[in-house]
């Protein structure tokens, strides 16, 4: 997708995943320090301030909310059209969840995820989905899962029909950036 003119769009929406409570107060602390209308939704926050920051968010008067998947689990947002994996989630049906929240109902969304060597245990099947969605695989992901799946790569459990991977093998310092595109 070459033209993103949908970021634009004033109604447009984007969601952020982070890992912990701490994360997502700290990375909304310094996107607010740049200058950047954020919200954060997490755990230790009461029930009245994270009903005051969705509301913020839905509104568009914020239209960036940093969240931890707990926090955000269940939320029906209207207009999300990026969703960022800042952190990615260890489990590959997570990450279907998360990126479920852009593009619905047919609109265009983009997902933005960041790849470090702490998400090795999902190379295998982030890169299935990558190549189900018929988007390109990068060369380096494609070389993680081969080098996954050489080195020892073995079941973990089944979540929903879908087998889910850990890796015992894997020392790169790797930080890319993957959009699937729905």
């Amino acid at each position: 997708m070459q033209n993103r003119s949908f970021f634009l769009e004033p109604s447009a929406l984007t969601l952020v995943f982070v890992e912990t409570k701490r994360g997502a107060s700290d990375l909304a602390y310094y996107l607010q320090k740049d200058g950047y209308n954020v919200v954060a939704i997490h755990g230790d926050l009461k029930q009245f301030d994270r009903e005051k920051h969705l509301e913020t968010f839905r509104s568009g008067v914020a239209p960036i909310l940093v969240a931890t998947a707990v926090a955000a689990r269940g939320l029906d947002i209207p207009n999300v059209k990026h969703v960022i994996n800042y952190d990615l989630p260890s489990d590959i049906d997570e990450y279907v969840h998360r990126i479920g929240r852009t593009g619905r109902v047919g609109n265009v969304g983009l997902a933005t995820s960041f790849f470090n060597d702490k998400n090795r245990n999902i190379a295998r099947d982030l890169a299935e989905l990558v190549v189900e969605a018929n988007q390109e695989l990068p060369e380096w992901l494609e070389k993680i899962s081969a080098d996954a799946q050489r080195y020892g790569t073995r079941p973990s459990r089944t979540k929903g029909g879908r087998s889910v991977h850990n890796s015992n093998y894997f020392s790169a310092n790797i930080f890319e950036e993957i959009e699937i595109i729905r």
